[in-house]
């Protein structure tokens, strides 16, 4: 997993105002698209601090807004934060090194091989170890490790859990989908709404979006979908039939029945 830093005034950094101003667009969204260049520019495996595979109209889908609008922001940023597809000030903001980490592990190996060196677990720890290991393998795996190697299939989702699973992961990041994270994410709406819900509201947003009814598919939209679906279903219960013209006509050779009031009168 690729990460990136953020400095602490970049909140309040003046240039945003500047490129809001010339970009015509609110200063929340001018920041926005900063947040996801960061994202797109740190996880370029050949050249950290370049756009790639870059588009507008993703972005615009994921912050509910005009691919326009990040175009114009996009234009609005060279001279201050871009040159052509590169980010300045990247080799300022986001170094090689990683804040001596390499030196503190070094130092955390070089403590375990002392202390190995210089005491002898006691033997009761030892059995208290070997006790938790061995209930520790007769617990079932939960849902975060089993979803690190994949989109394992949720109960209830009848087979439809890696493409909910996957499509969710694009929505929460376009460049660098965390599956796990998606998947755990699902699992969490399917036990809080039910899994009838979750597939039906991410089939209708789907199909919603497939008719221009819906403009982004984002995570808000498919939560608000699947609470729509949940109410649906439980406001779906059958009517109660009208008996107000009907009596009830006993019978002496079974439990009677419903008729209507004319046939009695007749």
């Amino acid at each position: 997993m690729s990460w990136v830093r953020l400095w602490s005034d970049m909140p309040t950094d003046p240039k945003w105002r500047v490129i809001a101003k010339r970009s015509g667009r609110p200063l929340a969204e001018v920041i926005s698209v900063f947040a996801f260049m960061l994202l797109n520019a740190g996880a370029n495996a050949s050249e950290r601090g370049v756009l790639e595979n870059w588009s507008d109209e993703d972005v615009a889908a994921a912050l509910d807004i005009d691919a326009t609008a990040v175009s114009c922001i996009r234009d609005a940023m060279q001279g201050k934060t871009l040159d052509g597809d590169k980010l300045t000030g990247w080799e300022k903001r986001q170094p090689r090194r990683e804040d001596g980490s390499a030196e503190r592990a070094k130092e955390w190996r070089e403590r375990k091989r002392t202390q190995a060196n210089a005491r002898e677990r006691p033997e009761a720890d030892a059995d208290a170890d070997a006790e938790e290991d061995s209930e520790n393998k007769t617990k079932p795996a939960s849902i975060e490790q089993v979803a690190a190697s994949g989109p394992v299939e949720i109960d209830g989702l009848n087979g439809s859990t890696a493409m909910i699973v996957e499509q969710f992961a694009k929505w929460l990041n376009p460049w660098a989908p965390d599956l796990k994270t998606a998947h755990k994410s699902i699992a969490d709406a399917v036990q809080l709404y039910g899994s009838g819900p979750v597939r039906d509201g991410f089939a209708d947003l789907k199909a919603k979006h497939a008719d221009g009814e819906v403009r982004a598919m984002t995570t808000s939209a498919f939560y608000g979908f699947v609470k729509r679906a949940k109410e649906r279903k439980a406001s779906s219960k059958p009517a109660k039939p009208d008996r107000s013209n009907m009596v009830f006509k006993p019978s002496r050779y079974g439990p009677g029945k419903w008729v209507p009031k004319e046939a009695v009168a007749s």
